[in-house]
């Protein structure tokens, strides 16, 4: 019986990679089993949101899957030859300001390579055939692609296994479904248009809809609704041309049908997203229509959100107990993608009279409003995700009058909300600051806004790292030039860029988690939350443990 591995990761798509790589690269080194064979080149799910190309980035293959793919940067809606909507995608606020189209299997490859660097292989054609958990970890059985059955001991088990998980079987955890009867055929063709390539087009129709796409190597995505939940199975390059040609405006002549695909849109919801020591993620925890590309990069956050936990845990650097926050973080998260995707739906494939209106004017009136738009780009990008409800993090915080020097408006991300970027200066030139959050662990930055005594900002150095040690790393951000000494994790801010967008007016502290979400922040140099909070991940988890310290 292998018991070499903490972690098994049934599972290697977009989620199943992204959890493997969070737990390497922290020294937790799972094993990583997939059913399917290794060269299988799906497009499936292809855009890859804002908030994932900065997950992307923490694992420093943003810049490879950017190179890649085709930023877009709007989506155009039209009725016949109509423009009535054009909706920009690049108001979120992020270091990478678009929506990226590249096909699944390209997003899986450089993050399958990046795996293979921090030291874990993948299993392939190894089917996972049962597991049972108890106290002290899970007990699996797999099926190799020769025939010979394995017996398996983990101490922890994830499934990221897809819709139709084993993992979530075996465990039994209870899986709320909806079907929403709605048929849909989904290729990937080469075409005579003379179409854009940086947007979505997306045309309704009473027959229904037809959306498409540009895909690395000329191709074009095409996303067409059916009249009823019977799709054509498989679609083949004619299904595609009359929904083109009944719906659209565009020549109807379709060549190199490379990939297709048919489904019905259905919902899926697990009532928890852990049972004991066996855990769930992306499509295994919660499935649901593809419209607007949210699937694969919520999983991705999934994974982002409980693979530094759950390494935590596995090390034994954290309580148990921590891993009861990843489900009541990311099962609010994935409800909420399942409702507003299933609304989506609807509303995209209503074919009466009033819906075609009301659809059409609601479209039009949004494509107007700047701040609508700056919303729907930030709700697309993913970063209106928050976990501001979460009794992980904490926050005392007052607005009082702003410095000359502030903008006047920012107040900077609250506790549980992502990250703010800006760029720093260093005695070797600037540097983002993204980038100095890529190193492993928690981040205490303090912010000394007005104070530049050095004696006063080494003290506060001291004690930060006193209380990090083991943690994570500490940087000081000043206001204005660096200090004439010189001094390791030390910055200037010298347009006040940073301090403007994390809303700091005096000396402040921001503790940052390692997926860069908000863990505490506090408008004054108090360090007593912080040590609570360490605490807290390393004892029983609970709001008490955290909040009531600033409470």
């Amino acid at each position: 019986m292998d018991t070499d591995k903490q972690v098994v990761i049934v599972g290697a798509g977009p989620t199943g990679l992204v959890l493997a790589a969070e737990l390497a690269r922290r020294g937790v080194m799972p094993r990583v089993v997939d059913a399917g064979a290794e060269h299988v080149k799906e497009s499936r799910a292809v855009a890859v949101v804002a908030r994932s190309l900065e997950l992307l980035d923490d694992l420093e293959i943003a810049a490879a899957t950017v190179a890649q793919g085709i930023p877009l940067r709007a989506l155009n809606f039209y009725q016949g030859t109509t423009l009535v909507a054009e909706l920009d995608t690049t108001a979120v606020d992020s270091p990478f300001p678009m929506d990226l189209c590249i096909a699944q299997w390209q997003t899986t490859d450089l993050l399958r390579e990046r795996v293979r660097e921090l030291g874990v292989d993948i299993e392939w054609n190894t089917r996972l055939v049962s597991c049972e958990e108890d106290e002290t970890g899970v007990s699996a059985s797999f099926a190799h692609e020769d025939g010979r059955l394995e017996q398996c001991r983990t101490s922890w088990l994830v499934g990221c296994d897809g819709s139709h998980s084993t993992v979530r079987g075996a465990a039994g955890i209870g899986w709320e479904t909806t079907d929403l009867r709605r048929g849909f055929i989904l290729g990937d063709v080469t075409a005579r248009w003379n179409l854009a390539r940086d947007r979505f087009h997306v045309w309704f129709t009473r027959d229904g809809l037809v959306a498409v796409f540009p895909m690395p190597g000329g191709y074009w995505r095409i996303l067409a609704s059916t009249p009823d939940d019977r799709p054509p199975r498989p679609p083949e390059q004619h299904h595609f041309a009359a929904s083109v040609a009944e719906r659209t405006p565009l020549d109807p002549r379709l060549d190199d049908l490379r990939w297709s695909s048919a489904f019905v849109a259905r919902e899926g919801l697990a009532d928890r997203f852990r049972a004991g020591r066996i855990l769930l993620a992306g499509d295994a925890a919660h499935s649901h229509s593809p419209i607007g590309g949210q699937g694969m990069n919520t999983g991705m956050q999934d994974a982002y959100n409980l693979g530094w936990k759950l390494a935590l845990v596995a090390s034994e650097h954290a309580g148990v107990s921590l891993l009861d926050s990843y489900g009541a973080e990311r099962r609010p998260v994935a409800k909420a993608v399942v409702d507003a995707t299933s609304a989506a739906t609807r509303v995209a494939t209503g074919s009466t009279l009033l819906a075609r209106r009301g659809r059409r004017h609601a479209l039009g009136l949004l494509s107007r409003l700047n701040t609508v738009q700056q919303r729907f780009s930030n709700a697309i990008g993913e970063h209106l995700v928050n976990y501001r409800d979460s009794a992980l993090v904490s926050e005392r915080w007052s607005y009082g009058r702003p410095k000359a020097w502030t903008n006047g408006t920012a107040t900077g991300p609250q506790a549980g909300e992502v990250v703010a970027d800006a760029y720093l200066e260093t005695r070797s030139g600037p540097v983002a600051l993204r980038h100095l959050l890529r190193a492993l662990g928690h981040h205490l930055i303090l912010f000394a806004a007005d104070e530049s005594d050095p004696g006063t900002l080494a003290a506060w150095k001291t004690e930060a790292e006193q209380i990090m040690a083991g943690h994570g790393q500490v940087l000081i951000i000043t206001r204005g030039h660096l200090p004439a000494t010189p001094t390791d994790g030390v910055f200037a801010d010298v347009r006040s860029e940073a301090h403007n967008r994390y809303g700091v007016r005096r000396p402040s502290l921001y503790l940052i988690r390692p997926d860069k979400y908000v863990g505490h922040r506090d408008d004054d140099i108090d360090f007593t939350p912080v040590r609570h909070y360490f605490r807290t991940l390393r004892g029983e988890f609970g709001r008490s443990a955290v909040s009531a310290v600033v409470d």
